[in-house]
């Protein structure tokens, strides 16, 4: 009986999974697909369920002369039929010429699911789909919908998917998405492939309804959105309702991401922190992701702080398939670069707002500089003005070298926001007490090549912080200007020229360096002189030649280490003094090594007060190389090439 009753069990249990395959089937069956014979007999293809909770109404065969008013009305009468109004869950409308969505669609009140894929509709009605409530899921892309008016989702607390790509949409309205208590089930919004100029902030008031398991995904591609509006007057700061989702930008007309942040008010005192709160990061996940790809960027100064962040923190996706669209950042194809892969030093502004005429501003935030590029511009007085400072730690450095007009030196007020100024080659005569005073807490000054023949009396009183380039001017070494041997002497290692502060008068001292001259030098007549040692003992003369003579050997022989410690070198001599060279040198390298070494050697030149001929920067357009590098030779002091495997080759 035992196993009689072991048997049976068994038996049983082997029966169920039988049984209820047969019951889906018969479900199946009973649900199958049938023709629904009020459909419009136009060339459309009407298929519900027996249950008539799904309906597909599909016209791909419909002829080219069918009404659209006609189809409506029967599409009109074929829903208003008791079992669709009572039944029917599910309904799709595609490939017809509806232009406007059929009233009866309205009135089903049941439908979890409308489809109206690809027809030519142009606008959605209002007071239809609020009447939905049921409503999980709404397509209507492939159409020529224009816009999105407001109240057009009221209520839909049940949606969940909205798709609207492929449309002519190009406005949407303040209050659509952007009433956090309405549309709280959202988690998909679709307007890929629409006419979206411009975008208000709404994005986050749809992403604060999300949680970490689900997410809403708003995607904006391929629109033609460069304007970043903010009627909703939305102003974002850390502390606020944290996003979950993720906002898809990419393929659109962006030009800076700051125009998003700056359009949206959204706080950037510290970047780092405000992208941490926006991104939701949570230990080492993200709940809030942005996607800004294009093509379309401009990649300049505007973007820098970004383009900052992601160079410190590589990790971060913020400027993924961010590439630059305008112009010198593209390959000789045409195609624009990753703006990840340009060294940030290269991201700069030109500024034509009060900009000197025939002169060039460009501003450069990873210096911290505004460079003010006026040499060889004929100016013959300081420009009065110049454009603001982006930001109060940034200065100017003023390149106003080579101006043979300009004579005189006065006071401007953009002096106390500089750091490096250029007065090379030009014609001045004098630097006055107050100048001086202006320039003392520059980085650098250089007056170098000009007609200075003394410094004003009260300069020994001035704490000149600066560092000075002084050489190849007309001193005048006078006894009146005597006090200048120690005033230069004090300030030895900060000028950066000392070898060429040579006297050009009076003649008895001509071509001395004033550092290395006494004040019996510049106030002790030589016939005087001649006297006095004439008179002098025998042996005491010759001890001083002997003496001089040792020293001098000495000094000769000692010279290189005498160089070496305290860059003095007493037998150098500038070769070539007296000509009107307008750099100290040209750095010749080959183009290959141009970065980093040859900008390396460049920036350290510079950084120490040398004018660099530099063939990236002054080779000139349109010239032959050769040409370029024979004004180089002319046009320099010395020559420095850097011998590489690169230099030799080519």
């Amino acid at each position: 009986m035992q196993y009689l009753s072991f048997y049976r069990v068994s038996k049983k249990a082997k029966m169920w999974p039988a049984l209820a395959l047969f019951t889906v089937a018969i479900l199946a069956y009973a649900d199958a697909a049938v023709n629904v014979p009020e459909c419009p007999a136009n060339g459309c293809d009407c298929k519900a369920t027996t249950s008539r909770k799904k309906l597909t109404v599909d016209c791909t065969r419909i002829r080219p002369d069918v009404d659209e008013e006609q189809l409506s009305h029967q599409l009109d009468s074929m829903l208003s039929a008791d079992h669709f109004v009572e039944n029917l869950t599910s309904l799709i409308i595609t490939n017809t010429p509806l232009t406007r969505v059929p009233a009866s669609v309205c009135k089903l009140l049941n439908l979890t699911s409308l489809n109206l894929d690809h027809n030519k509709i142009t606008e959605l009605p209002d007071n239809c789909f609020t009447k939905l409530t049921k409503l999980v899921t709404l397509s209507a892309a492939n159409n020529a919908i224009t816009g999105l008016q407001d109240g057009l989702f009221d209520g839909l607390q049940s949606l969940v998917n909205l798709v609207l790509l492929s449309n002519h949409i190009s406005f949407i309205g303040l209050r659509l998405f952007s009433n956090s208590s309405d549309l709280t089930s959202l988690r998909l919004i679709n307007l890929d492939s629409n006419r979206l100029m411009s975008l208000e902030p709404w994005w986050y008031y749809r992403c604060t309804l999300g949680n970490e398991t689900s997410p809403v995904k708003i995607s904006l591609s391929r629109n033609s959105i460069s304007n970043f509006s903010n009627e909703l007057h939305f102003q974002y700061r850390c502390g606020m309702k944290p996003p979950y989702g993720e906002l898809i930008l990419s393929k659109n007309r962006i030009r800076h991401i700051m125009d998003l942040f700056s359009g949206w008010n959204i706080d950037l005192d510290s970047l780092n922190t405000t992208l941490s709160c926006l991104s939701n990061i949570r230990g080492k996940r993200r709940y809030m992701t942005f996607d800004f790809g294009g093509k379309t960027y401009i990649c300049d100064c505007t973007d820098f702080p970004f383009y900052e962040f992601a160079s410190k923190f590589p990790e971060n996706s913020i400027l993924r398939d961010v590439r630059c669209g305008a112009g010198k950042f593209k390959s000789d194809l045409g195609e624009g670069f990753h703006a990840t892969s340009i060294p940030i030093r290269k991201f700069t502004c030109e500024f034509r707002d009060r900009c000197p005429a025939n002169c060039r501003c460009v501003y450069r935030p990873a210096n911290m500089t505004v460079h003010v590029h006026c040499n060889s511009t004929n100016m013959s007085s300081l420009p009065q003005d110049l454009p603001p400072l982006p930001k109060s730690h940034v200065t100017y450095k003023l390149d106003f070298s080579n101006n043979k007009l300009l004579r005189h030196l006065e006071h401007r007020p953009y002096f106390a926001n500089t750091s490096i100024l250029d007065l090379s080659n030009c014609s001045l005569t004098e630097i006055n007490i107050e100048v001086l005073k202006d320039v003392s807490r520059f980085s650098m000054v250089s007056f170098r090549g000009n007609m200075i023949e003394s410094f004003p009396r009260q300069a020994d009183t001035v704490n000149i912080s600066a560092t000075l380039r002084i050489g190849d001017n007309p001193w005048r070494c006078s006894c009146d200007n005597s006090w200048m041997i120690g005033w230069l002497q004090s300030l030895f290692h900060q000028i950066s020229d000392p070898g060429d502060i040579i006297c050009a008068s009076p003649s008895r001292v001509y071509g001395r360096n004033v550092l290395k001259s006494s004040k019996d030098d510049f106030c002790v007549d030589p016939v005087e002189r001649i006297l006095t040692i004439i008179l002098s003992p025998i042996s005491a003369l010759a001890a001083v030649i002997i003496l001089l003579a040792a020293t001098g050997i000495v000094i000769y022989k000692l010279r290189v280490k005498f160089y070496k410690k305290w860059k003095f070198h007493p037998f150098d001599r500038d070769e070539c003094v007296g000509e009107d060279k307008d750099y100290d040198v040209f750095l010749c390298c080959s183009s290959l090594d141009d970065d980093p070494h040859g900008l390396r050697l460049l920036e350290e030149m510079e950084s120490n007060g040398y004018r660099v001929y530099y063939h990236e920067r002054d080779f000139l357009p349109g010239q032959r190389i050769t040409d370029n590098m024979a004004r180089g030779i002319e046009r320099s002091k010395r020559i420095v090439c850097l011998l590489t495997n690169n230099f030799v080759t080519r």
